[in-house]
């Protein structure tokens, strides 16, 4: 099991962060997608095995946000 994080841009309601967690849970191999509205992070849990942090990146830009990922995000440890 992974973790990553993203810093999206474009988040500005309920509705934003609905979208995006429908998006980033369509992912194979997502564990657990948690969008934070005040800080724009995207917090996700996943098996490698399945995913990579470009597929939920890819996600994120498919529904319409931009994303950088934020180093240092990406580890084994639980969310």
């Amino acid at each position: 099991m992974k973790n990553g994080v993203f810093q999206v841009q474009g988040i500005n309601s309920s509705d934003d962060i609905d979208k995006l967690q429908e998006a980033l849970h369509h992912v194979w191999g997502v564990r657990r997608a948690e969008v934070n509205q005040t800080t724009g992070y995207a917090r996700i849990s996943y098996d490698e095995n399945a995913a990579s942090l470009q597929d939920f990146k890819q996600a994120i830009m498919e529904a319409g946000y931009a994303a950088e990922r934020v180093q240092g995000g990406d580890s084994s440890e639980g969310l």
